[in-house]
């Protein structure tokens, strides 16, 4: 059975209690930078967000998205999540875009 928006929420926090498995590629960094978001805000989103949106299939990749929301230091912003499978245990940032008035990350999970 397909995991539920709940079940993508929970695993993703527990990925990001632990910063380790957490890696940022140098284009987040400099986007992040850019954006004036600080690597605990987006820390502060993965483990504290809600999925309000259905998680849903990259037909590139056939990773599953989950976009990570929440509203912190005073504005919306969405984490998008790519998990390899229901069972990934790291995390890669590799780019963050603007989006309105929101920010949006983009992390691909990967099994180690």
């Amino acid at each position: 059975m397909p995991w539920a928006k709940r079940d993508w929420e929970t695993h993703i926090r527990k990925l990001c209690r632990d910063t380790a498995r957490i890696f940022w590629t140098s284009h987040a960094e400099q986007q992040m930078q850019e954006r004036h978001i600080a690597k605990a805000v987006a820390l502060d989103v993965l483990r504290l967000g809600v999925i309000r949106r259905e998680p849903e299939p990259d037909i590139r990749t056939g990773h599953t998205l989950c976009r990570m929301e929440r509203f912190c230091a005073g504005a919306p912003i969405g984490i998008v999540v790519a998990l390899e499978a229901e069972g990934a245990s790291a995390c890669i940032v590799v780019t963050l875009e603007a989006e309105g008035a929101s920010a949006c990350i983009v992390v691909t999970a990967i099994n180690l």
